[in-house]
């Protein structure tokens, strides 16, 4: 079709040079003036067809170029097939490979970052990395990169190298409640690399899981200049790094940032909640770290363990003012986020008992 464009375009510059020849023969002046026109026409007909030939060959060369592209496409603009899918799930451990095939098969085009962060990982590491990918929500499993999931992987498994406690924590506590990258419904952040050198040497120093928590729950939060203001922050369900930008956080926003610096060095911590208070005087976020059993603290307020200003309030919980702690991996309930309402893909378990008997 191009080719009879550009001839078409060339016949007619070619019969307009013909008209210029024909258009008048009586004298030997006008002959002489219709031969110089004559001359000037073949001339910019010649240049005309120049010009013409190079688009040709530039369009023809485009052309193939793209039919090319259209004949042997990437295989990754289409989701993973079932039986990569199943190729893929053979590397993680039996336990995870049902849930890993299911996780993938809802992935989408995405599936192929997925398995790349599966295959980037040590053999050693690869529960870690079925266990995140059986476990995360669906809008994680159509976005997270594979070198997002391999970082953090391979970040959390060097910490607990790193510290004097970290061969006695449990293989379900340090896959629940160290490696998950995220706790909440919060932006994902890639804060593991950033947190672990900030803080892994206070970490290291201390003697024990308490002693680096109770460390940590000053530095944190003076070392990055982040306070509690409830009207100034800009969000209530804020990311690590939206924290530090701002300043300013809730105590949910900053419950996340101390969970996430304490996951970073190797301390199990997960996020705890009340979405109103038996007294109806509004709800709180706090946080529970684990040294053998799980222990809460408000985060960036400087006081022992089980003793914080909410412990009456949070012992008069019930049935009907339940209290949930978060949980990556999956369960039968989701927690109660009372800035979001309606979501329901963070799992939870209700702790409500444990702070009931606080009272007694």
């Amino acid at each position: 079709m191009l080719l009879r464009i550009l001839m078409l375009y060339g016949s007619e510059g070619i019969g307009h040079g013909g008209m210029v020849i024909m258009s008048g023969s009586v004298g030997i002046g006008e002959a002489h003036i219709n031969y110089k026109a004559y001359l000037s026409a073949r001339v910019s007909i010649r240049k005309g067809h120049l010009i013409l030939g190079g688009l040709f060959f530039i369009f023809l060369f485009l052309d193939v170029f793209a039919g090319a592209d259209q004949h042997i496409p990437d295989k990754r603009t289409f989701r993973p097939s079932l039986t990569e899918i199943k190729n893929i799930s053979r590397l993680v451990p039996v336990e995870y490979q049902n849930d890993v095939i299911s996780a993938l098969r809802k992935s989408g085009r995405n599936g192929w970052e997925l398995m790349d962060a599966i295959k980037d990982v040590t053999l050693q590491q690869r529960e870690g990395a079925a266990f995140l990918i059986a476990n995360m929500p669906g809008r994680d499993l159509v976005a997270l990169r594979a070198s997002f999931l391999s970082e953090n992987t391979r970040l959390a498994y060097q910490a607990m190298d790193e510290i004097p406690w970290g061969h006695d924590i449990p293989k379900d506590i340090f896959l629940n409640d160290i490696l998950p990258y995220a706790t909440l419904n919060e932006r994902r952040d890639m804060w593991r690399d950033d947190f672990h050198q900030r803080f892994i040497k206070i970490a290291r120093e201390s003697k024990t899981i308490d002693e680096a928590v109770k460390a940590l729950n000053i530095y944190v939060f003076s070392t990055l200049q982040v306070s509690y203001n409830a009207t100034k922050r800009p969000k209530p369900d804020q990311s690590p790094y939206d924290s530090t930008q701002a300043h300013y956080a809730s105590c949910t926003g900053l419950s996340i940032l101390l969970t996430d610096a304490l996951r970073s060095v190797g301390i199990p911590a997960r996020i705890a909640a009340i979405a109103m208070w038996p007294d109806e005087s509004g709800n709180h976020t706090w946080v529970e770290i684990w040294d053998g059993q799980w222990h809460y603290i408000g985060a960036s307020e400087p006081t022992p363990f089980d003793h914080t200003w909410f412990t009456i309030k949070a012992s008069q919980a019930n049935e009907h003012y339940p209290i949930y702690a978060s949980s990556f991996k999956k369960t039968n309930q989701s927690f109660p986020m009372r800035w979001a309402p309606d979501l329901k893909f963070v799992p939870a378990v209700d702790v409500t008992q444990k702070y009931a008997r606080l009272q007694k």
